[in-house]
Order: structure tokens, then sequence, then C-alpha cells
């Protein structure tokens, strides 16, 4: 009779759980029972609801992915060219007002090359590559500073734009906007179905954030490319100019709220 009494409870549980599940499809929004039991025995109920927040701004950042490779008999005559050239652009960086701290080396290779065009492999001599990523910080609206740097690094032989991105150098306050706007929409859709379901909405028992940095947003991928987007030419007088747009910064959350 005992064993009977205690599997009662249990029974009630389950039935609960099964029978308090409400979905609401294809909204992202649905009433559910956590399965948690509290101290006085009652189960705790949620609604579980995302939210989404974004917020535009100008990006204020050029970064560059620039790449330098040569091919010479030795692996040392190969470096010593690679160095050439970097040397190059490492000055043009630097009279442009680039800082050591904002130039990064981010690959630097040397390998033997081979000739695989007579279905057999021959050695053709040693290859050097190197790459270095630079910002440019506190651009404009046209990224002037950007496309000066740009159109003297062209002027480096074999010179390779691997990539040219718009960025921001601090988002905090951004995602911090982007959050709240996701919160409060959010909170909204919790109160608006408490409200159809004729609950009690009380106090977020969980929160996730899935919020993640954005990429930058990619302007060309070589010099020849970047040239031929330009708006305005040399020739036409103030040199290539291009616009940086805006960015969009997203914030995602995930609310489950305690129901009464």
């Amino acid at each position: 009779m005992e064993n009977n009494k205690t599997l009662t409870p249990v029974i009630i549980v389950a039935a609960a759980l099964i029978l308090s599940a409400i979905f609401i499809s294809r909204t992202g929004i649905y009433i559910k029972n956590t399965g948690g039991v509290e101290s006085n025995g009652k189960i705790s109920n949620t609604i579980s609801v995302s939210g989404d927040g974004k917020v535009s701004a100008k990006p204020d950042m050029v970064k560059l992915n620039i790449g330098f490779q040569e091919i010479a008999p030795t692996s040392k005559d190969a470096l010593a060219k690679v160095n050439s050239k970097v040397d190059s652009a490492l000055k043009i960086l630097k009279d442009n007002g680039i800082s050591d701290s904002d130039i990064t080396t981010s690959n630097l290779n040397i390998y033997t090359e081979y000739d695989y065009s007579n279905s057999s492999s021959r050695i053709i001599g040693q290859k050097a590559s190197e790459n270095l990523e630079v910002k440019i910080k506190k651009i404009d609206d046209k990224a002037t500073k950007a496309v000066k740097i740009i159109d003297e690094l062209s002027a480096v032989d074999n010179l390779q734009m691997n990539g040219i991105y718009f960025d921001i150098e601090d988002k905090t306050e951004l995602f911090s906007k982007a959050r709240e706007m996701a919160f409060s929409k959010a909170q909204q859709k919790a109160e608006e179905l408490a409200k159809l379901s004729k609950v009690k909405l009380s106090k977020p028992v969980s929160i996730s954030d899935s919020t993640y940095d954005v990429s930058p947003v990619t302007y060309s991928t070589n010099v020849a490319n970047f040239k031929s987007a330009t708006v305005s030419l040399d020739s036409a007088g103030g040199g290539s100019q291009i616009s940086s747009g805006q960015m969009d910064i997203t914030a995602n959350l995930s609310i489950l709220w305690g129901i009464e």
C-alpha cells in the first residue's frame, strides 16, 4: 500500500509533464514544462522565446591582407627577393603613418616548387612567400587614406592583394545596444504569449546569448578588381574613391521566462 502511495505523485508529475507541453509552431516561441520540481512540490513552468537586435554603423577601419612570393634557385635567394618586396611595402605603410602594432606577419613559408606539366615532377626552384595583415584605422566615408595606401602598394611588382575588409575597431557599445533591443523583443513576445495563455509572467530563469562578432565586409580580393570598381579614376582627378557603406551588428538571445 505504501508503494502505491509513493508512486502516485510520480505518476501525477509525469502526466503533468506530458499534458502541459503546448507548442506554437513557426514562431520560435513555446510554453513548456521544464520538469523542475521546486521544494514545495510545485512544477516550474516556463515560456521560451527568442529575440534579435540589429544596430548599423559606419566602418572606421580597413584591413588589408597582402602577399609576396618569389621563386629562386636557392631558399636563401627566394627569401631575399621576398624580403626586398616586403621592405618596400613596409616603407610605404610607415610613410603613411601605419604603426608597427597594426602590421602583422601572418604567413612565412619556404618550400620546393615543382613542375608537373609533363606527367612527372621536376624541381624548378625554391619558393618563398610571406603575408602581411595591415590595419588602417580612422578612415573616412570614402576610405581616402586606405585607397592612397593601396594605390601606392600596387606599385610593388607582383604584390598580391588577398583581401580588403571594412570593419569597426571597437564594437562593444554597438553590441550592448543590439542586446538591449534583443531583450526587449524577447520580453514583448513573452508578455504577449503569457497574456494569451492567461498566465502570469515572472522573471527570466535562463538566458542564452548566441551573439557573435560579424565577419568584416569584403570589398575586393585583388588590386585589379579594386581599381576597376572605383568611382573615379586618377585621370579624372582626385584619385580612386570607394564608399565604406555600413555594417550591421546583430545580437541573438534565447530566454526562458518563469510563469505562474
